[in-house]
């Protein structure tokens, strides 16, 4: 056996392999590969060979994903079968044509073509959509662009790394364009059901794609491969490229880029805007007996579970602090919105000296509804806290939580409240966040007015 069948019979066997193989060969530069980087290509190996359908990836940023994932990756499924065929998306078009074009400079490389010859059809000199002799070939462009006359299969697959620049990531608009798009056109385009769809990223917000759908957001059962740069034990995922006193030094200058692009976790462990130890819960028997109870609604559009739920909280003053007896959200339309109150009220045991309600949304409508039909003492919201974005809201209600002047009473509610607004603004839903700033507002800033 030749030098070169060897070499051909290896790396068809391995993608690792091939790419330390095809990288020497063109950079004249070793691939440092980490153990990790193993299981990557072993991952990417079981896509190819139809073991794995539908597979996330989570990886720190510059830890090799692009290169082994998109341009290794298609490279080796074409020399093994040039038929194949892939679509590789990407948040801009630069970076899909650029790693198009990459791609197709290791195929057309000495070291590629002694091995297997494979030959690119003439015309085919575009970074956006170029075809092997075979029919196989590559069509790459941003993942909000159009993709059209092109379909993935034949042993190829749909390739999405990093669908969302991080700068986007607190678009609401943005993420729900990208995650919406994937169900609309990017799954469409393949030839049939077994072709494979790849999505490469770092986590950016608990309803990124990744998180959209890892929790069912396309009905498909999803393989997750995740890689945080630090295990729970702090040893690195790659020591030679981030020791821990580097990934700290990366941990202290910003939390929130760590947790999500290093550690994978769309917030800080510890919390975010607001951490989870800043709030003290007590038992219903430690409340103060001189609590003023207000209700604060932040009305939703609809009652369709995408979006934001209805924030109701009860809250109230006693000295200098803040006590939340409850703080729930509901998916509900008026008028079930406005029998809930009515019930929910009662179910408290509390005496409620006012409902306030944000005057967005359906809270215009619900305070007309609960004047006409109700008993209830209801006034619009009328704060200096709507001049602000929500995370100004947040951080001029921190030092608040901060300094232990903001208690839950213990209930079933509690775990579901510190998760979300721990998470902020990072979190699928804000409700909390909001209702919370205003009862703070109104009862620790006091700088507000009620019309």
């Amino acid at each position: 056996m030749s030098i070169n069948q060897i070499i051909k019979e290896k790396c068809e066997n391995s993608l690792l392999f091939f790419t330390r193989y095809i990288f020497k060969e063109n950079t004249g530069n070793k691939f440092e590969a980490a153990k990790f980087h193993e299981t990557l290509a072993n991952t990417l190996q079981k896509v190819n060979e139809g073991k794995i359908k539908r597979l996330i990836i989570n990886v720190p940023p510059r830890y090799g994903k692009t290169e082994i994932a998109v341009k290794m990756f298609i490279a080796w499924s074409l020399a093994k079968r040039p038929e194949s065929k892939f679509i590789h998306l990407s948040y801009s078009d630069s970076l899909a044509l650029d790693n198009s074009s990459m791609t197709k400079e290791y195929i057309n490389s000495d070291a590629f073509q002694r091995i297997w010859g494979l030959t690119l059809k003439k015309d085919s000199q575009s970074q956006k959509k170029w075809y092997t002799k075979e029919g196989g070939g590559v069509y790459a462009t941003a993942s909000g662009g159009a993709i059209t006359g092109f379909g993935a299969g034949t042993g190829g697959a749909i390739i999405i790394d990093d669908p969302l620049k991080p700068d986007d990531a607190l678009s609401d608009v943005r993420r729900s364009f990208i995650n919406n798009r994937y169900n609309t056109t990017i799954r469409s385009r393949v030839n049939d059901r077994s072709v494979p769809i790849i999505v490469i990223m770092q986590r950016l917000h608990e309803d990124d794609l990744s998180g959209y759908l890892i929790g069912g957001g396309s009905g498909e059962d999803w393989h997750h491969l995740k890689l945080p740069a630090l295990d729970d034990n702090n040893n690195p995922l790659w020591p030679e490229k981030h020791s821990f006193d580097e990934l700290e030094a990366i941990r202290q200058a910003d939390r929130y880029t760590f947790s999500g692009q290093y550690l994978q976790i769309p917030s800080p462990p510890e919390g975010g805007e607001w951490r989870k130890e800043w709030f003290q819960i007590i038992k219903r028997a430690e409340m103060p007996s001189d609590i003023v109870f207000e209700m604060y609604i932040d009305g939703a559009y609809t009652k369709d579970t995408r979006n934001d739920p209805t924030g109701i909280q009860i809250s109230g003053k006693s000295g200098d602090n803040l006590y939340i007896f409850k703080s729930i959200d509901k998916y509900l339309e008026m008028p079930e919105l406005k029998s809930f109150i009515t019930s929910f009220v009662k179910s408290c045991g509390v005496n409620i000296v006012q409902i306030l309600v944000e005057p967005k949304a359906s809270g215009k409508s619900l305070v007309q509804l609960l004047r006409r039909e109700t008993n209830f003492n209801v006034s619009e919201l009328k704060t200096n806290f709507v001049r602000y974005s929500k995370i100004e809201r947040a951080r001029a209600s921190s030092p608040f939580i901060e300094g232990g002047r903001v208690y839950l009473i213990q209930d079933n509610w509690n775990d579901a409240f510190i998760q979300q607004v721990s998470t902020f603004p990072n979190a699928k839903h804000d409700e909390h966040i909001d209702v919370t700033s205003y009862a703070i507002e109104r009862n620790l800033i006091n700088n507000f007015f009620i019309v």
